[in-house]
C-alpha cells in the first residue's frame, strides 16, 4: 500500500468510475433539458391562448409607464383565467399577463403598480437572464449549492423589481 493513504481506505479505482459519471450526468441534462422545453412550451400556450383584452385604461396606463421606463419594445398586457399571479412572459415579444381577478378585485392604482412591477423586469431582462439561468442549472444541476443561489438570484429579481415601483411611485 501508499504510505500516505491508510490500510483501512479502499482503493478505488476512478478511472472505471468516470464512464459512469459522465453517464449520470448527461442524462440529468437530458432530463433538465425536457424539463426546460416542457415550460416553454407552456409558456407558449400561455400566451396564446385563454387570453382576454384588458380595460382600455389599462393598456394606456401599461403605454405610459413603458415609455416612462424608456422601454422601446412593445408590451402587450393581457388577462388571463390561468394565472393566479401577474407574471411577464417573453423577451423579444413580452406580455404582460394578469389573472382574471385583477379585473374586478383591484383599484386602478393596484393594476399601475403590478404592470409597473412587470415593466421592470422588462426593462431589467430578467425573461433573458432567467434563461440563461436556467441554462446554467441545466448544465451544472448537480451541486446543490447552484439551485440555492439560483433560488437567491430569482428572489433578488422580484426584490429589485419591488424597489424599482418604490422608487418610481413613492409607495411604501
Amino acid at each position: 500500500g501508499s504510505p500516505d493513504v491508510p490500510a483501512w481506505v479502499p482503493r478505488v479505482d476512478v478511472a472505471r468510475l468516470v464512464p459512469g459519471l459522465v453517464f449520470a450526468w448527461a442524462a440529468g441534462v437530458v432530463l433538465l433539458t425536457l424539463r426546460l422545453l416542457g415550460g416553454w412550451l407552456w409558456v407558449r400556450r400561455l400566451a396564446r391562448s385563454s387570453v382576454t383584452a384588458v380595460p382600455r385604461e389599462w393598456v394606456e396606463t401599461a403605454e405610459a409607464l413603458r415609455r416612462r421606463l424608456g422601454i422601446r419594445r412593445r408590451v402587450r398586457i393581457a388577462l388571463s383565467p390561468r394565472v393566479d399571479v401577474p407574471m411577464l412572459l417573453g423577451w423579444l415579444r413580452p406580455v404582460i399577463l394578469l389573472p382574471l381577478s385583477a379585473s374586478s378585485g383591484l383599484t386602478p392604482r393596484q393594476v399601475e403598480l403590478l404592470i409597473l412591477h412587470e415593466l421592470a423586469h422588462v426593462r431589467r431582462w430578467d425573461v433573458a437572464v432567467n434563461l440563461l439561468q436556467r441554462l446554467a442549472e441545466t448544465l451544472l444541476f448537480h451541486p446543490p449549492a447552484v439551485w440555492w443561489v439560483s433560488a437567491r438570484i430569482r428572489a433578488e429579481r422580484e426584490h429589485c423589481c419591488d424597489d424599482a415601483v418604490v422608487a418610481r411611485s413613492g409607495v411604501r
